[in-house]
């Protein structure tokens, strides 16, 4: 029950006047740099040491208020129930969501923007979001806050296409206005690992996890 209770804090009073029968629709989720000026006691949580993941309101005018944890707490509702009804609720935001074939390669993959509200929290909800079951996940690069391209993993032969993909981050990054940290990661729902990509001596590397590796060797 999203019962609200008053807060003399300013960060909270547009937040706060929000009707309670609205909350679950305007919750969002945004993907931010560690360290966005979002203050000292915002919603969010740090799914990796560059990123953080935060739970923000969306305001009148399409502005991402920003949640803070004393506010939710008198709300009453537990913190994963909040995540999950801002994923719900970022749902109806539209995305351009494009396959194509990524270079140097056969493999598939798909760039997904948002077209209005920042689309790279999608990465959270990757299976509605590409019209495919994903029991093994996506590779995922993050070009800014806004899109991300996504690699799904079927087989070995699509893990070999990591490299092609980190390639076309090194591309598109240059073109983004506010680009976040240039980071291959494995998502599968909530879980997110970083595979430490990098050239080496005109090598790509990159180290799998090992709730991936496991799975993967199994496959062809």
């Amino acid at each position: 029950m999203y019962a609200q209770l008053p807060c003399s804090d300013p960060v909270c009073r547009t937040v706060a006047g929000v009707p309670s029968s609205l909350l679950p629709l305007q919750l969002r989720v945004v993907v931010q740099p560690a360290g966005a000026p979002l203050g000292d006691d915002a919603f969010t949580v740090a799914f990796h040491p560059d990123l953080i993941g935060a739970v923000v309101v969306k305001g009148r005018q399409d502005e991402a208020l920003v949640l803070t944890r004393h506010l939710a707490a008198t709300w009453q509702v537990p913190a994963a129930r909040l995540w999950e009804d801002a994923l719900r609720a970022l749902s109806v935001e539209p995305l351009d969501v494009r396959q194509f074939t990524l270079p140097a390669s056969r493999t598939e993959a798909y760039s997904v923007t948002g077209m209005g509200w920042p689309g790279a929290a999608h990465m959270f909800r990757l299976e509605p979001v590409l019209s495919r079951r994903l029991p093994l996940g996506a590779l995922v690069m993050l070009m800014d806050g806004n899109s991300f391209v996504a690699l799904p993993l079927e087989s070995n032969a699509t893990l070999h296409a990591a490299s092609a993909l980190w390639d076309l981050n090194e591309t598109l990054g240059r073109h983004a206005l506010e680009p976040l940290p240039p980071r291959l990661l494995w998502v599968r729902g909530w879980t997110v690992r970083d595979l430490n990509a990098a050239v080496v001596d005109g090598t790509f590397t990159a180290t799998l996890p090992r709730e991936l590796g496991a799975p993967l060797a199994e496959l062809n």
